[in-house]
């Protein structure tokens, strides 16, 4: 299961993870499966790497304090040790003698930014809020998107949804959540909106001088 994933990613999102589990343990709820995910996804940003499902799959709590890690023998045999015991056997995280480079793995995605417009500016002026803040706390800016149906809300909410719903679907229309996507909501200007019909109406005069003047001659 785990060259399986690996070989084809370093990074899946965990509704692939999710699945590909499921063919070879099947999990029986949705509470079993936020628990998995509380667990094993330790930078909680709904992907699971395969540095993390090493963690998770070769550490142990042997007794309160004090782990011990699954060591492999040359005869394939798996121990679980304590490092303290076992000094120098744990220099290599893949089993080669060079540390592998994993900058291209931390490396942070652009986020996408939705600029508001004016029309939705003033609509949500209209009703005592803005079209950044999210809809459900009422407290915090919108910063991710559902992938497919792109309703947008704050990480917290979606986050305790998913815990609560036992992560069945959007909050707000519930499709199938297949994935997400970190957003920046760009606040609506109306002193830059200002500024950039002034500069237009300043164009447009120069235009129709222009179309004057040439009339003229």
């Amino acid at each position: 299961f785990s060259l399986s994933l690996s070989s084809r990613s370093t990074l899946v999102p965990w509704k692939l993870f999710r699945f590909e589990l499921s063919l070879v343990h099947p999990i029986s709820s949705g509470l079993e499966a936020m628990a998995l995910k509380t667990t094993i996804d330790l930078t909680c940003n709904d992907y699971i790497s395969n540095f993390e499902f090493d963690v998770f799959t070769r550490l142990s709590c042997t007794r309160l304090g004090q782990w011990a890690i699954g060591y492999v023998t040359q005869e394939g045999e798996i121990l679980q040790t304590i490092p303290q015991n076992k000094e120098g056997f744990y220099l290599y995280p893949d089993g080669k003698p060079n540390n592998p480079d994993l900058s291209f793995a931390v490396q942070s995605p652009l986020e996408d930014h939705i600029t508001v417009t004016q029309e939705q500016y003033e609509l949500y002026c209209e009703m005592g809020s803005t079209f950044q803040l999210c809809k459900i706390c009422a407290e915090n800016d919108k910063d991710i998107r559902i992938e497919p149906c792109g309703h947008l809300l704050c990480t917290p909410c979606l986050t305790a949804w998913q815990v609560d719903s036992e992560g069945q679907g959007c909050p707000f229309c519930r499709a199938e959540i297949k994935g997400t996507e970190q957003i920046v909501v760009d606040a609506f200007d109306p002193k830059r909106q200002h500024n950039r019909n002034s500069a237009n109406g300043r164009q447009q005069l120069q235009n129709d001088d222009h179309d004057d003047d040439t009339e003229v001659l």
